[in-house]
């Protein structure tokens, strides 16, 4: 019996008969997309992106709907003329440009994107309720359903990553995530092995779509080794159904996501050459374990077995890309890094926001902890495969949290989904503990509210609103300005502001001029491609150093070899936008940028009509 069964069942069939699963799934979708209201309205009356990756993902889109070859994942408007070939690949794309080729048979190829957004993220809330509970019953067949999706739609993801109108890849990899975690724990039971084949593919799709889902799978995979020396043959099914789906699902992301002449090529920060061998190696080693199951008679042998297959997987990585063993982006110029990434919210760990906005740091992790906590106690109270399940997802979690807090903040919303699973069973054993005399209607009551209670949306709801933060969605970005070199305190930054130049209707005028090159801070570059014609040198992409260094040097330099630096890149037009959070006329007081917050402008620049009260236009006037 599993922890929390027999206070679980009551609550559950009581609700379950009265309200079918999907009915509940379908209720909870309606229910965010009526809490998302404005922003779907944002995105259906004036087209608005609201992640530089959103914009960005849809520029990618249509130029592959307008002929771009499959293979081809160059950005060319980005740094032009030789572009930026990206990380990115045609994953996410497929469904996006299958949903507006459906659209377009009764809708303009405008009206037919704007659909698409909508759909798209909403597909996939419905995809993440529904994989919630289903996990919930892996890990305890008596979990109440309803609950599970209940506190996945508290978990906050979907005030972060499943907006309507978000086409990025971050939701399809939180529910590649949940799929494959899933699988896997359904796997290691022998009678359903075969679910290690699902549980490959999701995860082969997962780092085709980018390497984010990396840590936790990482963690997925080395509990099978370190089970394996406890259960011997008892584990062999899982192990060759693992192997043997691995040496198909993964050979085929890559032929299906990387051009030929890049298979022997290892790139860090994607799915590679060094990632492709070392899982090929992993599973070939796993097949190898499965088939020596009867010789390995001892958890002594099998432990040295495991030693032996970790230390070729690692020298397989190691010794084809050892340079990936570090920072997938330290390739990253380090200007670049100071003015771009170092400010980058959501790659900042989570602990930094303590000083700015505490109440963000306990909404993002104090649920995360329940979770974990709850899924320790239901480890020891489980035995058996129940037992080991719960220990997989505490290392998942564990993972996760410890990821979340220390390095970047973004996994949060990755692993809240996973750490919520573990608080259906804490919900209906709160519940029950009402007793009989209470109706049923009264116990499920009381086990949603606690629900709420432990989830991030109700711990927001709990807090005082200390800080501007505490007021936020679950799990969104704390906004950090810029540090100054003395240590001093972050200065405040007009994020109203910042953000009215991203707005479709502050970058709409540039559609009135010829097509031309962008000068402009990072975060302007994507929405710059999405809403107008022209070109950027900078971007937020780590791939884009000479671009960004254009920009870096232009906007730091004094205005006459600023000339030089935007002359000699072929610049022609200049956007500074009077919010700019990047620090550029902070660090350079005789620079460019900080001429340009000033309201002023050297002679070479030509203030252009296109200017407005925030986003300041200049056309780089021709050479006499």
């Amino acid at each position: 019996m599993t922890a929390f069964a027999a206070s679980a069942t009551p609550v559950g069939k009581t609700f379950e008969l009265r309200l079918p699963l999907w009915a509940t799934i379908l209720l909870a979708g309606l229910a965010a997309q009526a809490m998302l209201a404005s922003h779907m309205a944002d995105v259906l009356s004036t087209g608005a992106f609201f992640d530089t990756d959103d914009a960005m993902r849809a520029v990618q889109v249509r130029d592959l709907l307008a002929g771009q070859s499959w293979f081809d994942m160059t950005a060319w408007r980005l740094d032009p003329p030789q572009g930026v070939f990206s990380h990115w690949t045609r994953i996410v794309d497929t469904p996006l440009a299958a949903l507006q080729l459906f659209f377009r048979l009764f809708l303009a190829p405008g009206p037919a994107e704007l659909a698409t957004r909508i759909v798209f993220p909403f597909a996939l809330l419905i995809a993440l309720f529904s994989l919630t509970p289903w996990a919930a019953r892996i890990l305890d067949p008596a979990a109440v359903r309803p609950l599970a999706v209940l506190l996945a739609l508290l978990s906050g993801a979907v005030y972060m990553q499943f907006l309507p109108g978000r086409i990025d890849h971050h939701a399809p990899q939180i529910v590649l995530l949940m799929a494959t975690l899933g699988c896997f724990l359904r796997g290691l039971d022998p009678a359903h092995a075969r679910s290690m084949a699902w549980a490959n593919l999701a995860m082969a799709l997962s780092m085709a779509i980018s390497l984010e889902n990396l840590p936790f799978f990482a963690a997925i995979l080395a509990a099978l080794p370190v089970l394996y020396v406890l259960d011997g043959g008892r584990l062999r099914a899982s192990l060759s159904w693992f192997a043997a789906s691995a040496l198909i699902a993964f050979p085929a992301t890559l032929a299906a996501t990387v051009a030929p002449s890049r298979y022997f090529l290892s790139a860090c920060d994607a799915y590679s050459a060094v990632y492709f061998a070392t899982v090929l190696v992993g599973a070939c080693c796993m097949g190898a374990l499965a088939m020596l199951a009867a010789r390995l008679s001892s958890p002594a042998k099998r432990a040295a077995a495991v030693g032996v297959v970790g230390a070729l997987v690692g020298a397989t990585y190691a010794g084809i890309a050892p340079q990936c063993l570090g920072d997938p982006l330290g390739g990253v110029d380090p200007l670049v890094r100071e003015f771009w990434l170092s400010h980058v919210t959501e790659a900042l760990p989570l602990w930094r926001s303590w000083r700015n906005a505490p109440s963000t740091v306990i909404v993002s992790a104090l649920p995360v902890l329940f979770g974990l906590v709850a899924a320790l106690v239901a480890a020891y109270r489980s035995e058996g495969l129940a037992r080991r399940r719960w220990f997989v997802l505490c290392g998942v979690v564990a993972i996760g949290f410890a990821l979340g807090f220390f390095w970047q903040v973004r996994i949060f919303t990755s692993v809240t989904p996973i750490a919520m699973i573990p608080l259906v069973g804490v919900a209906t054993a709160a519940s029950s503990r009402l007793g009989a005399q209470y109706m049923p209607l009264t116990r499920w009551l009381f086990a949603v509210v606690v629900c709420i209670v432990l989830s991030p949306m109700g711990v927001a709801a709990l807090l005082p609103e200390k800080d501007e933060e505490a007021a936020s969605p679950p799990q969104a970005p704390v906004v950090l300005a810029p540090q100054a070199k003395n240590g001093d305190k972050p200065a405040a930054v007009d994020v109203k502001g910042a953000h009215a130049c991203l707005a479709p209707e502050a970058l709409a005028p540039l559609r009135e001029l010829a097509p031309g090159r962008i000068a402009a801070s990072f975060d302007l570059g994507p929405y710059i491609l999405a809403y107008t014609p022209h070109s950027v040198f900078a971007g937020p992409y780590h791939r884009d150093n000479q671009g960004n260094r254009v920009v870096v040097d232009a906007f730091l330099a004094d205005p006459a070899a600023a000339e030089k630096v935007l002359r000699g890149a072929g610049a022609n037009l200049v956007l500074w936008c009077k919010s700019e959070p990047s620090g550029f006329a902070k660090r350079a007081p005789d620079g460019l940028a900080a001429m340009l917050a000033k309201g002023e402008a050297p002679s070479w620049l030509q203030r252009m009509p296109q200017s407005s009260d925030k986003l300041l236009v200049f056309a780089v006037r021709p050479n006499e």
